[in-house]
């Protein structure tokens, strides 16, 4: 059973990407379920689970979190018992903060923001997919490696895009494969109207809408691992 770990704070946010993990994994189906940073999750509960989501956040993996303590813990449990896990853009500098400590997520020194190519090297996780372009919003980013980890994605404005942890089945990644084309271009607006400083920063890299749908592979390799 996959554990989907929902890092996001804004209650109305949260119940949104609640329902978009929701609906990939039915697609897939695997049996999931759903918590928060801000519960009491047991081991006795972790048991139940085989596999790890970590889910993106407006917060910042650069900074301390009050709920940082209870998300170490249901990691590093995971990675006792060599389950597998997989963070998304926050998700992935979380984990690497929970495995590395604070050296391992700074901010960065532009924000990478709007559809990205990204090159992929190969490996199980990306199975199925070729020239990806992802969806990117981050201010933050993983650095500070040891060779624990290893780089299996990267472009010139981010150069850890994703990482292995050793041989585990246990990935990271920047980018938010679980963005469609129409969810990414509605986020895209809305945010450049909050925030018109972030034009920028704003890059298309996408040639056309269907290039997105292989994206998914990767929850679908993931859930196959372990």
């Amino acid at each position: 059973m996959l554990l989907i770990l929902n890092t996001i704070i804004n209650i109305e946010k949260r119940k949104k990407y609640d329902l978009i993990f929701s609906d990939i994994i039915r697609n897939l189906n695997c049996a999931s379920e759903i918590c928060y940073p801000d519960e009491e999750i047991k081991n006795s509960r972790l048991s139940r689970y085989d596999h790890l989501l970590i889910t993106g956040s407006e917060l910042f993996a650069s900074e301390d979190n009050e709920n940082d303590k209870q998300i170490f813990e249901i990691i590093h449990y995971f990675l006792k018992h060599s389950k597998s896990i997989l963070g998304i853009c926050y998700g992935h500098q979380i984990l690497a903060k929970a495995i590395l400590g604070n050296k391992s997520c700074r901010k960065a020194e532009k924000p990478e923001f709007g559809w990205k190519k990204v090159k992929l090297d190969s490996n199980p996780l990306f199975e199925g997919i070729e020239n990806p372009v992802f969806y990117e919003s981050h201010y933050d980013e993983v650095c500070n490696l040891i060779d624990d980890f290893r780089v299996i994605a990267k472009n010139d404005d981010c150069p850890i895009q994703a990482f292995q942890y050793k041989n585990l089945p246990v990935w990271g990644v920047q980018f938010h494969p679980e963005v469609d084309y129409k969810t990414g271009e509605y986020a895209f607006q809305k945010r450049l109207l909050e925030k018109p400083g972030l034009k920028k920063y704003f890059k298309n890299e996408l040639e056309n809408s269907q290039q997105i749908k292989q994206n998914f592979e990767i929850f679908r390799n993931f859930i196959k691992t372990n």
